[in-house]
């Protein structure tokens, strides 16, 4: 039966995880161990593609581990919206994979984590109850603890340490929702709770269901990192390795951001669409301005996750099935660009041995296709045509239904853009700046120079990032299929006359945030903004504020 590959999805990660342990035995065949843990991603790959058909139809697909259904055993679900998730973990984890093994300091230690994490992934991507999220995000955490600090600075180390314990904190509250449904429902199946709370008049009409929702969004929105619970992810995705950094914004926080969205939809909690519609302007805008305040090339990057993960929050807060499928198509095009962004920047910060992007001379004759790479990279998160951030920005335009919100997304286009024309002189000098030569040191050559194996990775991921903008229209619409088992029904212009203007205009903002921002007044205002991290005591109190904010929008 088909049902039956569903499993081959969670266990085929765990399994590369397992083999890549005799790495360590015969540590002559070691880089053959970790080449066959990345090939482990074949089973996930082909059963999606296998089970793709049915699913798109329409069909719920159970598989009952030891063949005890619920709500006495665990079942995998696979649904279109588990189908998206599994597929996005399918798509990126092995480009990033492969992009490590070209690199030999990462052994099958390394490997064994990575194959850890994507099994973590998975399980919060199937799994049909709430406890067995709960496992998955831990496994997800411990993974990402140790790959934080897996070079072993003081920086990774402190980051790393931050991550697990606001993460552990984050689910906490996960765990206390969970405790909440289990005593007044007794059952943990999400499919069986969304029944009873049904037929109970819904969330919000039981207080105790309602705050146990509240926690579960605390707990997932850590994972997310949106605003107030974002204060983890600058330091994790800086300092952690390149790849490392890659993979969490690439895929991490996507995986977290759809089981909330599952949730919500599943228990009826479209009363809060207002308030993550809100949330998501205010982390997009607030996110993109200390973005554009730094000057480590790395943190710049992981400010515009939390930023662009706004966008998606945003829109999906705008509560139409339109705005469900431009959050999904962004967030898909969101893990292309900026696991590609990570790894071409990630490697020109390699290669010079400095973080600071005013002291990263141009690399763009030194490893040209890394240039280019960056440069479809820019050009997507900046939303710029033909590629994919241009077509799923324009869904959220549509998606966001003349929101007010909408004028803040719209100002973190133009700032965006800025940010990322001072971001690419790594790459690209200014223009009345001379392209200089570029200083080479052997040790970091032999460390971080890609090689040919690095080079197909980042020229797949920029290929990608093209396809998904030219076929925009198409990729929407598979979603969307995905999604709600047909096609759009809501067509839009991409290129529009109107939307040109708008771009038009942003791009001349951007570039005039951009010459304000480097000029002497501008340089002492990024510094005072990046002097603004909060505390630990203050990160708890954000903590708490996030927890009011959900608890008091269904009164």
């Amino acid at each position: 039966m088909t049902e039956n590959l569903i499993i081959w999805i969670l266990v085929s990660p765990l399994f590369g995880g397992a083999l890549v342990l005799f790495g360590k035995i015969f540590k002559r065949a070691e880089g053959f161990f970790c080449l066959l843990s990345v090939l482990s991603f074949a089973g996930p790959i082909f059963s999606l593609l296998r089970l793709l058909k049915p699913v798109a139809g329409g069909a719920v697909l159970f598989y009952s581990l030891g063949g005890w259904a619920e709500p006495y055993g665990i079942s995998l679900v696979l649904d279109g919206f588990a189908w998206i998730s599994a597929a996005l973990i399918s798509l990126i984890t092995p480009l990033i994979a492969l992009f490590a093994l070209g690199n030999r300091k990462y052994g099958a230690r390394f490997f064994f984590f990575l194959m850890l994490l994507s099994g973590g992934m998975y399980g919060v991507a199937l799994t049909g109850d709430l406890f067995t999220m709960f496992v998955g995000f831990e496994i997800i955490a411990i993974s990402a603890y140790v790959l934080i600090a897996w070079e072993g600075t003081p920086t990774g180390l402190v980051a790393s340490f931050k991550y697990l314990m606001l993460s552990t904190t984050g689910i906490l509250f996960f765990l206390f929702g969970i405790f909440l449904i289990y005593r007044d429902l007794g059952v943990l199946s999400i499919d069986r709770i969304s029944t009873l709370l049904q037929s109970a008049g819904g969330v919000r009409n039981t207080p105790t269901m309602h705050l146990a929702l509240a926690s579960l969004c605390v707990g997932i929105g850590v994972r997310t990192a949106f605003i107030p619970f974002h204060t983890w992810l600058p330091e994790a995705h800086a300092y952690a390795p390149h790849p490392v950094s890659a993979l969490l914004s690439g895929v991490l926080i996507k995986v977290s951001f759809f089981a909330m969205v599952r949730i919500l939809l599943e228990f009826g909690g479209s009363y809060m669409w207002e308030l993550l519609l809100w949330i998501g302007a205010v982390t997009a805008i607030s996110a993109v301005v200390s973005a554009l305040a730094q000057s480590d090339a790395k943190r710049l990057l992981a400010y515009h996750s939390i930023s662009q993960m706004g966008y998606i929050l945003a829109v999906f807060g705008a509560g139409s099935s339109f705005a469900l499928s431009a959050s999904f198509f962004h967030a898909l095009n969101h893990a292309l660009f900026k696991s590609l962004l990570f790894l071409t920047v990630g490697t020109a910060v390699g290669l010079r041995g400095v973080r600071n992007l005013y002291k990263i001379s141009a690399l763009g004759r030194r490893i040209p296709l890394f240039g280019l790479a960056f440069f479809v990279g820019a050009l997507s998160i900046s939303g710029i045509p033909p590629f994919n951030g241009f077509a799923s920005k324009a869904y959220i335009s549509s998606g966001m239904g003349g929101s007010p919100a909408y004028v803040l997304l719209w100002i973190t286009s133009f700032l965006t853009i800025a940010s990322f024309v001072k971001l690419s002189r790594i790459y690209f000098p200014g223009p009345k700046e001379p392209f200089p030569a570029a200083p080479q040191n052997a040790a970091l050559d032999r460390e971080y120079l890609p090689g040919k194996l690095e080079h197909l990775v980042v020229i797949v991921l920029a290929l990608l990032c093209l396809g998904s903008g030219v076929f925009g229209v198409q990729v929407a619409g598979f979603l969307n299929t995905l999604l709600y088992k047909q096609e759009l029904t809501y067509s839009i212009s991409l290129f529009g006359w109107k939307k040109m203007l708008s771009l038009l205009t942003a791009v001349i903002m951007g570039l005039a945030a951009f010459r304000l921002v480097t000029t002497s007044w501008g340089k002492r205002l990024s510094s005072r903004l990046k002097a603004l991290a909060p505390d630990l005591h203050t990160v708890l109190i954000f903590f708490f504020i996030g927890l009011l904010a959900f608890a008091a929008v269904a009164y």
